[in-house]
């Protein structure tokens, strides 16, 4: 048996070191981008090349596209990043190479993927779109803004609002972002665009790097010394899930006509209006006083609760929601569980659902009291880091009043009645015997010899149950069962989150500890430890931190959408060959 939970503490140990040789062999990421999507010719550009999560990389030839040259890059500028998820810190590293890109004429040109060698696997990059034109005319005929936050902290939400129009008097029927950053952002998470405001004009046909059919949101013209303006917004919102730096390359705003004559020959005058390249620092989470609760909850919220009745009987269900609103990031913080709070020690909990939206976070909890004497609901605490104060605050839900009543019909010994004449209760203790014929009395002698057998048979019994284990302890139940249970609990859970948090269950109820300790240990070190013959097998090892890090990438990513339920349960069964 202590072999057994050996085995399963170093696999527990392993985890989280051999992730990032998980990360290295499956999790490597190659990115392409350009430093600007629209160039003059003759004008400088460049294409940036970055690989994450890779020991050693090297990026193959340039491929070749007619009527572009593109330099030899120098060595590698090295970035690294921070990330703060499921209550584990962790680190990765970026690797870039920059290619000088000249053309030869103007033109649209299609850059195929860059080939990368990286931890002795090939990967390719995305294909990018440039465009060479021959004049970026028309600075003074548009108008173009970004506006976005020059420091963000790690898992807070940002917006970047684009602005931006065109002189009333210019004809156009074309308008296109040139955004070469958009979806190529390393660590950033698009999510949901903010609600637009009541009332506000859509127009429709604005494009994105060329594609795409975006609304933008209309705002009352501009004037200025140079004229009259039609004035455009579209704003985006996104999400970094580690600390480092944003860079922004140079965007552009294409307007203007495009014709098409009957022979589909296409005749256009477009204009150019720049907007420079610009920088997001995105801070780590602090370290210092962060509480061992913390939920990874980051912004300006406020929380609520109300319950679905609140005149109850002993052991009637009870519908809590809690809801929490404001400016953060409401969709991807850990709700918390009430059953391991100490003032809900009066409450029985039979599970809980959990509804997500960009602007709100409703969780409702299924409690029931256990006794009479409870008057409340205890507030529901949320521990979040406050970008505005710089700190980690504790938001909590007000109490609600309840009212307990007892049990209908429930008695005591002292309440029972006598049902039939001729039974007795335990008020009916007889002190005189029924007949004057004396039952047979062992003799004293015979009553410690008795006694003596069974205290050696109790001891006895003791001995080999502490030796071989007791099979109807709640921990040994629970290490059998635990199959069953993740087998049970995948079944009817329909988000990454849920799938992690029952794996966590199922490992702890085979390795006799909470489900916490299975998140944030130093497992190398634990399995380095152990003599060789009790160390998991390597395999077994990899596959559950391969599991545990694409649940966490679901997770933080946004979408919490679930994983095979047959791939976890076919890992679990692996983990179980193995000894755990």
């Amino acid at each position: 048996m202590q072999t057994g939970i050996r085995r399963l503490l170093a696999l527990c140990a392993l985890a989280l070191p051999l992730a990032a040789l998980a990360s290295a062999q499956n999790g490597v990421q190659v990115n392409a981008r350009l430093t600007s999507g629209i160039v003059k010719l003759g004008s400088s550009a460049a294409l940036l090349l970055e690989v994450e999560g890779a020991n050693q990389a090297q990026p193959a030839e340039a491929p070749e596209v007619e009527g572009l040259h593109f330099g030899r890059p120098g060595s590698p500028s090295r970035q690294s990043f921070f990330s703060f998820a499921g209550g584990v810190r962790s680190s990765s590293s970026t690797l870039t190479w920059s290619f000088p890109i000249t053309a030869d004429h103007k033109g649209e040109f299609k850059i195929p993927p860059f080939e990368v060698s990286a931890d002795g696997r090939t990967y390719r990059s995305n294909e990018l779109w440039l465009r060479v034109v021959e004049d970026l005319q028309g600075e003074q005929l548009g108008r173009f803004e970004i506006h976005a936050p020059s420091t963000v902290v790690e898992g807070q939400p940002f917006t970047v609002e684009l602005d931006f129009g065109w002189d009333t008097r210019a004809d156009v029927n074309r308008a296109n972002l040139s955004l070469p950053w958009y979806g190529e952002l390393g660590g950033v998470v698009e999510l949901d665009p903010p609600v637009a405001e009541p009332g506000a004009r859509k127009i429709t046909g604005v494009m994105i790097n060329s594609g795409g059919d975006y609304a933008a949101e209309a705002l009352p013209n501009q004037r200025t010394d140079q004229g009259e303006f039609t004035q455009l917004r579209i704003r985006r919102r996104f999400l970094c899930s580690r600390a480092g730096k944003l860079e922004f390359p140079t965007s552009h705003l294409e307007f203007g006509k495009v014709t098409q004559d009957f022979l589909l020959q296409r005749e256009s005058k477009l204009y150019y209006k720049r907007f420079p390249d610009f920088t997001i620092d995105v801070v780590a989470l602090p370290e210092k006083d962060r509480p061992l609760d913390f939920s990874g909850a980051v912004g300006e919220l406020h929380a609520s609760a109300r319950a679905d009745r609140t005149d109850v009987d002993v052991g009637d269900s009870i519908k809590l929601n809690v809801e929490w609103t404001g400016d953060g990031n409401l969709e991807f913080f850990t709700p918390p569980e009430l059953d391991r709070l100490d003032a809900f020690e009066g409450f029985r909990m039979f599970g809980k659902t959990d509804r997500k939206t960009a602007d709100r976070r409703v969780v409702t909890y299924d409690l029931a009291p256990t006794h009479d004497r409870l008057k409340q609901i205890p507030p529901v605490p949320l521990t979040v880091f406050d970008p505005k104060q710089g700190a980690y605050v504790t938001i909590s839900t007000p109490p609600v009043p309840i009212r307990v009543r007892p049990l209908k019909n429930a008695t005591t010994l002292g309440e029972e009645r006598v049902t039939n004449a001729g039974s007795m209760d335990i008020q009916d203790i007889q002190t005189e015997p029924e007949s004057a014929s004396a039952p047979f009395a062992p003799s004293p002698a015979t009553v410690l010899s008795l006694l003596a057998l069974c205290s050696f048979g109790w001891i006895g019994a003791r001995t080999l149950v502490r030796r071989n284990g007791d099979p109807a302890s709640p921990i040994l139940r629970a290490r059998r069962r635990a199959r069953r249970v993740l087998e049970r609990e995948l079944s009817r859970s329909p988000r990454a989150s849920e799938q992690a948090q029952a794996l966590h269950r199922f490992l702890a109820a085979r390795t006799g500890e909470r489900s916490e300790a299975w998140v944030g240990r130093d497992l190398e070190a634990w399995r380095e430890s152990r003599p060789e013959e009790t160390r998991p097998p390597t395999q077994a090892a990899l596959s559950l931190a391969q599991l545990e890090r694409e649940l966490d990438e679901r997770i933080w990513a946004g979408s919490d959408a679930p994983l095979e339920r047959a791939r976890v349960l076919a890992i679990a069964d692996e983990l179980l060959q193995g000894g755990l």
